[in-house]
């Protein structure tokens, strides 16, 4: 039987071409990287300044701490966040979210389309200008005073009327309410219409401490006004093409809400049930919707 040798010269030629090839693919796909950073928008900065900002504004459900970002690629960026629920205990799981951006400026951030559980549900609850309800104001005072005041609640206090910055300040000053982390402003409630373009957008929950990188210094009764200032100069970064689809909502939404300027509710975060029960009694407050309680096991007081 006649077998033929292997030809390991045209094998090894074979190879090097292979080799030569991929090397030559790595440069030029290199090289296009680097062109395109000059004419297209692969900023890994403005995704987390501005897509890692919206994303904590359309998630109140969740505590969203600082990201970090992969430094942007030829198809694309993605900027992480990590989180955990916003819960009344402490230690709760952690959990990374990625928003991602690709070549042709589309969004994508699986879970964090708007926020879930009870907390989704009170928030989705707060109407403009809706009234005093003397029922409903009695019911809320009769569960908290059925509970022990030293626990910890996550909890929406919703207004009887839009409130305006000086409002809230005097607000502050009269219940003695140091605002910081603890306290985020819901600037625009949830919407449907199925009839409109855009049927569902979330409300608009807002609080300094959203911004990446950002470790403001809290005004305390005045955090209001400071507050108001900053979610303006932010809303003042976005363009009319932005795609906020995944967050359920829009920069129109977002910059309306800015100019308008004014409260619906507050997101209380781990605050004693007995402070909150001082509010209820406030003519101002229509009620408090109770999301979530646990005893304090010896952390340091929220409020």
């Amino acid at each position: 039987m006649n077998t033929r040798e292997p030809d390991w010269a045209y094998a090894a030629k074979s190879l090097l071409k292979v080799l030569s090839v991929s090397v030559l693919l790595f440069l030029a796909l290199n090289a296009a990287e680097g062109l395109l950073t000059r004419y297209v928008d692969l900023d890994d900065e403005r995704l987390a300044q501005v897509y890692g900002t919206v994303a904590r504004v359309a998630n109140p459900d969740k505590r969203l701490s600082d990201g970090y970002s992969d430094g942007g690629r030829l198809l694309g960026a993605t900027y992480t966040l990590t989180g955990e629920p916003r819960r009344a205990g402490h230690d709760q799981p952690q959990q990374e979210y990625e928003i991602t951006e690709n070549l042709f400026g589309t969004i994508r951030a699986p879970s964090l389309s708007g926020p879930s559980g009870a907390l989704g549900d009170a928030i989705t609850a707060v109407e403009t200008n809706p009234g005093a309800d003397d029922a409903l104001a009695e019911k809320t005072r009769k569960t908290v005073d059925a509970l022990p005041k030293t626990l910890e609640t996550v909890a929406v206090v919703e207004f009887t009327h839009a409130m305006t910055t000086e409002q809230l300040i005097a607000f502050n000053r009269k219940h003695r309410i140091c605002a910081g982390a603890d306290i985020s402003y819901v600037y625009d409630p949830s919407f449907y219409d199925d009839s409109s373009f855009v049927p569902r957008t979330n409300a608009i929950v807002w609080n300094r401490g959203m911004l990446p990188g950002n470790s403001p210094t809290y005004q305390c009764e005045a955090e209001p006004a400071t507050a108001l200032a900053e979610f303006r100069r932010w809303t003042g970064l976005l363009h009319e093409t932005d795609d906020f689809q995944e967050f359920g909502l829009t920069p129109y939404q977002l910059t309306g809400a800015a100019e308008e300027g004014v409260v619906h509710a507050l997101l209380l975060d781990r605050w004693k049930l007995a402070a909150l029960r001082e509010l209820l009694d406030d003519p101002e407050v229509r009620t408090a919707h109770l999301t979530d309680a646990a005893f304090d096991l010896g952390y340091p007081d929220q409020n």
